[in-house]
């Protein structure tokens, strides 16, 4: 399965569980390559969503999605983490986790990652790339509450 297919897939999973836990007014939308679902929660609030799916392994994103931040209490955007590894979709499992959470969790975890390494990266200072094992956000499994839904 290449990687438009585990993304495509994960998408469309989060967009079905929104409408299916009483998400309304759920468009798709898109900015360059990046693709979200904006909804609104059965209280009136709006969110927007970002997904991240894998069919094994762990999550695949970027240290540039990374930066230091405080708790937001009203929170608006969120990342839903998508794990494909058990079909049929009924088995997928959904993390709800806010976006200033998982930009802080990935700051402060590339920054021990090169703090281990000297100041730099194992391999390649250049790369960007930044993966999330489930450990990582499993605390945040099927908080659809957070996006004013009932799982």
């Amino acid at each position: 399965m290449n990687n438009v297919d585990t993304s495509e897939k994960g998408f469309l999973a989060t967009k079905n569980k929104i409408e299916k836990f009483g998400g309304i007014e759920i468009s798709e939308h898109k900015e360059g390559n990046k693709k979200y679902i904006i909804f609104t929660s059965t209280d009136g609030k709006e969110f927007k969503i970002t997904t991240r799916s894998k069919a094994s392994g762990t999550w695949q994103t970027s240290i540039e999605y990374g930066k230091k931040c405080h708790e937001k209490i009203d929170e608006q955007e969120y990342w839903v983490f998508v794990d494909l590894e058990t079909e049929p979709s009924i088995f997928y499992k959904f993390y709800i986790v806010p976006l200033w959470w998982i930009q802080n969790d990935i700051y402060t975890e590339h920054e021990k990652y090169i703090n281990k390494h000297g100041g730099g990266r194992r391999d390649n200072d250049d790369s960007k790339h930044h993966s999330i094992k489930l450990k990582r956000i499993e605390k945040w499994h099927n908080k659809w509450e957070l996006i004013g839904l009932k799982a």
